[in-house]
């Protein structure tokens, strides 16, 4: 098994007991500790948004220079470039893998070299429509379409998926058709979004406008929490367990032209009560009636409804959402969730796309918001270049962004740290990688390593699909230089990277096999 393969299986453990230990010791279940909700009165809530303490930095995107703006300390580059980019996840040996919606396939980004660079871009699966959520469950790849979520299988180990088995299926397919899932480990359970097939209607499917629960196998299926109209972003909070969603709320509820649209109704943060109605369509915020007549209903079913923690901008299309659990980024990141904003299709102004963290206690009280990237609507206008969709946290504790309209994956680092180090200590590389000669090669080919003392170093070869093809030199290098000889056997023509390690710093140079 690889070694990043059994710390994420350990790590796994580790949380599960952790987790369970908390239960055991009388932890609150989400419905407990949102009561808090249940005891305001009827009305909407705006979280604060606190005033954006950005900097503007440069982007360059698709080979333009873009202007975005995002806190000191933080660097933003573009990780890859897919098509529609919109699902992100992060399997068990640290990939990430991103779903397209237009050209519905799942892509695999290997950076085994880790220096924020795809090593390539496989295309692992296709064939379904409209994919969108993507996760892994017992080291194997899952992703929706708009009608299921299917189990996706790479049976000899080269990335592709050749075995597709669909565990959830027959999701009703107008309307919203983005799906979204995620996996609760310690419950043994799934959650699937379905929703509405309007903007707001009476649903003849009692499934549209929910979160519904399945067993892993896709069995067990009945709705965890409803009138949700489109509960786009999903995530489990790793320190408590419970479930999160964010959701777009209903469009035009007192005309368009009425002044009071551009700001009601607010968009929702949702931490979710099992068997909670969240009023959707007769309500909005916290059991505030729909306006329209066709809609009023008794109040004994208003009172009965649950609300939102958190409540953003209107018209703002919430789709992703992750907490933070690494240790790069500043401490009050830790435990902070991050979330992306599409942008308004029908706000003046329009609201733009941005990304955002949320501070509030583990059971949603005392929220505040505040920007973290913006700068895809450069204007008033509504004009943009860049519409965020998901958003992850990576193995290397850096944070990914999905763009559908760039079509890129962002990736954002907290530098700050490192620049002062170097700057102060003028660190020096204790090895040096030189290129391989002859490059292009077909029998063998020759690379350099200069050290500047004794050091244990550790070069392997990669294929093309993060593939660990053979270790070329694992032993202690003296002062000076070292020439290694790599020869062909047992590889196929192609790519591959060479990567050399003194376990603290890592370098890496791509070579072609005739």
């Amino acid at each position: 098994m690889h070694l990043s393969t059994r710390f994420f299986l350990m790590l796994t453990a580790i949380t599960l007991l952790a987790t369970s230990a908390l239960a055991q010791e009388g932890k609150t279940s989400e419905c407990e500790a949102t009561n808090w909700v249940l005891q305001r009165a009827p009305g909407t809530y705006r979280t604060t948004e606190l005033a954006p303490d950005l900097r503007d930095t440069v982007l360059l995107v698709g080979g333009q220079n873009r202007k975005v703006s995002i806190p000191a300390g933080f660097t933003i580059k573009v990780f890859g470039s897919v098509p529609a980019a919109r699902g992100l996840a992060v399997s068990p040996d640290g990939t990430l893998y991103v779903t397209s919606y237009t050209s519905n396939c799942v892509y695999a980004l290997p950076d085994h070299n880790h220096d924020g660079i795809p090593d390539s871009i496989i295309k692992v699966a296709s064939g379904y429509n409209n994919v969108h959520g993507i996760g892994f469950h017992n080291n194997e790849l899952y992703f929706s379409s708009d009608q299921q979520v299917i189990r996706a299988l790479d049976t000899n180990g080269d990335r592709k998926i050749d075995k597709y088995i669909p565990i959830v299926t027959g999701i009703s397919t107008a309307g919203h058709v983005s799906r979204n899932f995620v996996f609760n480990e310690l419950k043994q359970k799934m959650y699937v979004q379905i929703g509405s097939s309007c903007n707001y209607c009476i649903e003849n499917d009692s499934t549209r406008a929910t979160v519904m629960e399945f067993n892993m196998d896709g069995s067990g299926r009945r709705i965890f929490a409803r009138g949700l109209r489109n509960a786009a972003g999903m995530a489990i909070d790793p320190r408590t367990n419970y479930l999160w969603v964010n959701v777009n709320g209903m469009d035009n509820i007192f005309g368009a032209n009425d002044p009071r649209h551009n700001d009601t109704p607010a968009e929702g943060v949702y931490l979710l009560c099992d068997g909670a109605n969240y009023g959707w369509p007769y309500a909005y915020g916290f059991r505030m009636r729909n306006p329209d007549p066709a809609y009023q209903i008794d109040t004994s079913y208003i009172q009965k409804l649950n609300g939102p923690v958190a409540e953003i901008l209107a018209h703002s299309a919430p789709l992703g959402m992750h907490f933070y659990s690494g240790s790069a980024f500043p401490s009050k990141y830790h435990g902070a969730l991050f979330q992306t904003y599409h942008g308004s299709w029908d706000r003046t102004p329009p609201a733009p796309p941005r990304v955002t963290v949320l501070w509030n206690n583990n059971d949603g009280q005392n929220p505040s918001i505040q920007d973290f990237v913006t700068g895809f609507q450069p204007d008033s206008t509504g004009t943009r270049w860049g519409r965020v969709v998901s958003v992850m946290e990576g193995a290397d504790s850096a944070l990914y962004v999905s763009d559908d309209i760039a079509g890129a994956v962002y990736r954002i680092t907290y530098t700050a740290a490192r620049s002062a180090v170097r700057s102060s200590a003028q660190l020096i590389q204790d090895f040096t990688l030189s290129q391989n000669t002859p490059n292009p090669f077909h029998e063998s080919t020759e690379v350099a390593i200069d050290v500047t003392k004794p050091t244990q170093i550790i070069a392997e070869l990669f294929d093309i699909l993060g593939t660990s093809r053979k270790v070329v030199y694992h032993g202690i290098i003296p002062a000076g230089q070292k020439r290694l000889s790599i020869d062909s056997s047992g590889l196929t023509p192609g790519l591959y990277i060479l990567r050399a390690s003194d376990g603290t710093r890592t370098q890496s140079i791509r070579m072609v096999l005739k």
